[in-house]
């Protein structure tokens, strides 16, 4: 009686769909809006563009709430620590002062 009880479940398991699920094509390219900021063609827009636009679009963060530096530094670490963002320590001071040039815009 026991092994008839072990069986059901695996017979149960075992079972074959009857037929695909509609429509599981994979898609194979999505099309992404246009951009519709663009950061400023300063030394402060390049460095950005260089260590940002990779992970981020430029109206993400040209539209983000002002804050002043501790709290931009706060984030700039936060991108290199816990999302891995090659940003070196070396560039943080320059990093702040061009996200808050670009908030001052």
């Amino acid at each position: 009686m026991r092994a008839l009880l072990l069986l059901i479940p695996l017979a149960a398991c075992s079972a074959q769909p009857d037929a695909p699920a509609a429509n599981t094509a994979a898609v194979s390219s999505i099309q992404l809006p246009a951009e519709t900021a663009a950061l400023p063609a300063t030394p402060a827009g390049e460095l950005l563009t260089a260590r940002c636009t990779a992970c981020h679009s430029a109206d993400l963060i040209t539209r983000q709430p002002p804050l002043d530096a501790a709290k931009w530094q706060a984030t700039v670490t936060k991108m290199r620590e816990a999302y891995k963002a090659p940003i070196a320590p070396a560039e943080d001071k320059a990093l702040v002062a061009a996200l808050l040039a670009v908030q001052a815009r």
